[in-house]
């Protein structure tokens, strides 16, 4: 008798037990909904909102007047998975306003210091960088691929010489008289070297520069990997002194069609990529005088 009362005692408090844990894990779960559904809710309207700043980046790039503007990418489709809402932002501001439709500055490059030939594929990815750059407005003459001398080799695991970036970006520079230039910050976005090497290149241009020539530089923020795939909703997390970039529906949609014009690299994980990003919703940039 008694071990069975005690044998009943017990398996009404695992019940109960189980029953509260029930309770308590579905409360929490509504909750954690619940917060969900209100930072989504914020983000929508504060990244709504960060879309009407877009001009103040456009005037900090141009600085009161029409720039020639230089984006400088490690390889191709860097463009597009990562400066895609600058780039939309300078060449078409709207494309789905026709009448808002023109052309924000002199000219607006892209500088590919390399093919992207890790893989034997060179050939196949200069290709598709011209058909990505296309589909974003850039014309097929103002999309330069450094083929050399200095060579720089397409390896995540492979800082390039400093001083030799910085030699090239000078060339560049003074050929195209640019004004503005536009590149990764020190982590590189993704921490591929190569991105890393760039930033480098422009420091040691910094520090090596004889002649005073007044060129812009912005770099593009680097953020946590957690923030770099919170899409639009990261936008509530963006410091209010950032110059800010956006790209509206039609221009993301853009975007993602120029990755896709990157066939060799559309695999899996760059389709998802393309979702979640937040670098196919906005850019946030750091002011960086080099001159």
């Amino acid at each position: 008798m008694l071990s069975s009362a005690v044998g009943l005692c017990i398996f009404e408090f695992r019940r109960a037990i189980s029953a509260y844990l029930l309770i308590f894990i579905f409360k929490m779960c509504w909750y954690l909904l619940l917060i969900l559904g209100i930072w989504t809710f914020v983000s929508f309207f504060t990244y709504r909102y960060l879309s009407q700043k877009k001009s103040l980046f456009l005037k900090e790039v141009f600085f009161k007047k029409l720039s020639n503007v230089l984006f400088v990418i490690a390889h191709p489709d860097d463009e597009c998975m990562f400066f895609g809402p600058a780039i939309t932002a300078l060449v078409q501001p709207s494309l789905s306003d026709s009448s808002s439709r023109k052309k924000k500055a002199k000219d607006i490059y892209i500088l590919c210091l390399s093919d992207g030939n890790a893989d034997g594929l060179g050939k196949t990815r200069r290709e598709e960088l011209k058909k990505s750059c296309k589909i974003l407005g850039l014309a097929d003459s103002n999309i330069i691929i450094h083929s050399g001398p200095p060579f720089f080799e397409d390896d995540p695991h492979s800082l390039w010489d400093f001083k030799s970036v910085a030699d090239t970006l000078n060339i560049y520079i003074e050929k195209l008289k640019i004004d503005s230039l536009i590149t990764f910050d020190e982590n590189g976005i993704s921490g591929h070297l190569n991105h890393k090497s760039i930033y480098q290149g422009v420091l040691q241009l910094k520090k090596e520069s004889k002649k005073r020539v007044t060129v812009r530089v912005f770099i593009l923020e680097t953020v946590s990997l957690f923030r770099k795939y919170l899409g639009f909703i990261d936008s509530i997390l963006i410091k209010p002194s950032a110059l800010i970039c956006t790209a509206d529906w039609v221009n993301r949609m853009n975007i993602q069609r120029a990755m896709a014009a990157h066939a060799s690299q559309y695999v899996w994980f760059r389709r998802l990529y393309i979702i979640f990003s937040r670098y196919l919703f906005f850019n946030t940039f750091i002011p960086l005088e080099i001159y």
